[in-house]
């Protein structure tokens, strides 16, 4: 309760420190954070039209931290009622395990039944759905980590259908090596029925960065002077690849470093710190700025090599998890 209460009171310090409504770095995939980039908005548009359609299977691949998860958030709050999503986010499952899931989500009984008994019981119920004009999409994130046997077993579940349309929408989420885990001969039925793929990328130039944070602050309420420099902006870039979450985690950091120091702006020594601090490194792309050293003032170093101490790193260190 003591290290909550001290959670809560540095919080409140942080976000009045700058003005924030709330914090605006945080890693959860809240959708009003959504950012309305062309490659996510084609995502979720493609998205939507496939659940439309009924198309049957998707496929969403991203690297670690592109926004996969958001983008399954915000699907589901910009699809009207008529959807029933049933989100998954434990891969660990086996077949029966899935369709159990499935059917309890559903309001089904499953007490004592077999997994074909449930996939009548589903059947029947999917059929009910499409007369009332109703839909239910099945998103399962971190498909990559599903095993062959409750990949295959997906497939009776797309077996679900009429002679016009699939009864049941399914959308994979995972990283890249979901794709060669689908390579494989046994799991080529499952490949040969994805309807749509879409694939998102790390942000490619220091103007996307730029906008993607000045999106999130725009959110949080914040209308004051700005907080990171043009400088800054690329360091941010070049520490995090564009990756929205390591973005997200880097600025997080180094606006906890600008609160403690009493400033209002964020250096890019202050983000070199913080990129230190996370052990991320600068890629071959970072030399082409020059080194961040040269950005530095002697003051602003000597004057935080001490107060960022009282920060502290180790629960920064701790948000960096490989989820999606």
């Amino acid at each position: 309760m003591i290290e909550f209460s001290r959670s809560q009171e540095h919080k409140a310090m942080f976000e009045g420190h700058f003005g924030f409504r709330e914090t605006p770095f945080s890693v959860t995939p809240d959708p009003r954070f959504f950012f309305s980039h062309p490659l996510y908005l084609e995502g979720l548009a493609a998205l939507v039209h496939g659940i439309e359609s009924k198309t049957g299977f998707m496929l969403v691949t991203g690297e670690v931290g592109t926004g996969k998860t958001i983008l399954l958030r915000k699907l589901m709050r910009h699809m009207d009622a008529r959807v029933h999503f049933v989100f998954v986010s434990n891969s660990h499952l086996t077949s029966y395990g899935l369709t159990e899931l499935m059917v309890q989500n559903l309001g089904l009984n499953n007490k004592e039944k077999t997994r074909l008994e449930m996939i009548q019981d589903l059947n029947s119920y999917l059929i009910h759905q499409l007369r009332t004009g109703r839909t239910v999409a099945l998103l399962i994130d971190e498909a990559q980590k599903l095993s062959d046997e409750a990949l295959e077993g997906l497939c009776d579940l797309s077996n679900l259908e009429t002679d016009e349309e699939k009864l049941l929408q399914i959308v994979l989420v995972g990283q890249p090596e979901l794709i060669t885990k689908l390579n494989k001969s046994s799991l080529r039925r499952i490949k040969e029925r994805i309807a749509i793929h879409h694939h998102l990328y790390s942000f490619q130039t220091t103007s996307e960065v730029d906008h993607y944070i000045r999106h999130r602050l725009q959110i949080v309420g914040y209308d004051g002077p700005e907080i990171f420099t043009k400088n800054g902006i690329e360091a941010i870039w070049h520490y995090s690849g564009g990756t929205p979450r390591l973005i997200n985690i880097l600025c997080d950091t180094a606006l906890a470093m600008a609160c403690v120091a009493a400033r209002k702006k964020v250096s890019p020594y202050m983000l070199m710190r913080a990129a230190g601090g996370l052990l991320l490194e600068q890629g071959t792309e970072a030399a082409k700025i020059g080194a961040l050293g040269s950005w530095i003032t002697e003051d602003e170093s000597s004057a935080l090599d001490d107060q960022s101490k009282a920060l502290g790193n180790k629960r920064y260190r701790n948000k960096i998890e490989p989820s999606a």
